[in-house]
């Protein structure tokens, strides 16, 4: 009889090592029939390697980090949630550290020694939670409000996830319903009622704020163009800002037209720069930066 294996190890265990990233607790081994004499034995020939209390790898299997988080989602037999959660799902490139659980029931000691690990008590509405290649972890929308306030452009990354249409709007806004007072939720309510209002015309007001109290002058708003308007213009300089809102809230016809304008502009000899919410919310001192490089740069070639 042909026999499923998997670096060493055949039938159920192997299916259970090729499933779960070439780790295994000792329920699992008990459940394909082993004895604890036989894991120890394995433990002892170092064909499997102890990784915490009850959760072991195979030696034979590359360990990854994606064995190393289901590793300590399986030693804490936790929920993984926040930015941990969003790697999981494919949200974020990189794994983020300390690694993000949370668990049912308060837990005596760290079952976990091989790096940080955020914890935290917490229990889920059913609709908070789902399953991932066998591991349970938070569903996307509170995993990307959970994000909030812990990764870096953290606007960007809702805008992204969104425009992708990894999340909706009104399933960000039901989670924040269901989870008052989670943790992060108060950064992330702050997001999402910027992401709810006309984050064109917020971007807009923030870097005529910013202009002004930069003291730099000569601009004019809504610059006539062409059949056009220019959202705030240098004549004199032909330099021409566009301000965007979030990238989720542009569709295909807005985008062609500010393309249109655009290359309008370049051949009429202006210099368009464009800058988006997030530059002039998060960003306010880069970029008047570069606008003013850009300014002193057309000033000097005019004369």
């Amino acid at each position: 009889m042909l026999r499923l294996k998997h670096m060493g190890e055949s039938g159920e265990l192997a299916r259970i090592f090729a499933d779960q990233d070439g780790v295994i607790t000792t329920v699992q081994a008990l459940g394909c029939d082993l004895t604890r004499s036989e894991i120890h034995g394995r433990v002892a020939r170092e064909e499997w390697q102890p990784v915490a209390r009850g959760v072991y790898r195979l030696q034979s299997h590359a360990y990854t980090e994606h064995a190393m988080v289901r590793a300590a989602a399986l030693a804490w037999r936790g929920v993984l949630d926040r930015t941990t959660a969003a790697w999981w799902h494919g949200l974020l490139e990189h794994l983020p550290q300390p690694l993000t659980l949370s668990v049912r029931h308060a837990v005596r000691e760290d079952p976990w020694e091989h790096g940080a690990a955020d914890v935290v008590r917490r229990r889920f509405c059913a609709e908070d939670l789902t399953q991932v290649r066998g591991v349970d972890v938070t569903a996307k929308e509170l995993t990307v409000l959970g994000c909030a306030g812990l990764v870096e452009d953290q606007s960007r990354f809702l805008d992204r996830v969104l425009q992708r249409g990894e999340v909706t709007l009104t399933g960000l806004q039901a989670c924040l319903e269901r989870n008052p007072r989670a943790r992060g939720m108060t950064s992330a309510r702050k997001l999402v009622a910027v992401l709810d209002s006309d984050t064109e015309s917020a971007a807009e007001r923030l870097f005529i704020q910013l202009l002004r109290a930069e003291n730099i002058s000569g601009w004019v708003q809504q610059y006539p163009f062409q059949g056009w308007f220019v959202d705030v213009a240098w004549p004199d300089w032909k330099v021409a800002v566009e301000i965007d809102g979030w990238a989720f809230h542009r569709d295909h016809k807005s985008f062609r037209r500010d393309a249109s304008k655009r290359n309008a502009l370049v051949r009429a000899g202006w210099l368009p720069l464009s800058f988006t919410w997030h530059d002039v919310h998060d960003e306010p001192a880069a970029t008047t930066e570069t606008l003013t490089a850009v300014l002193v740069d057309r000033a000097l070639a005019a004369g």
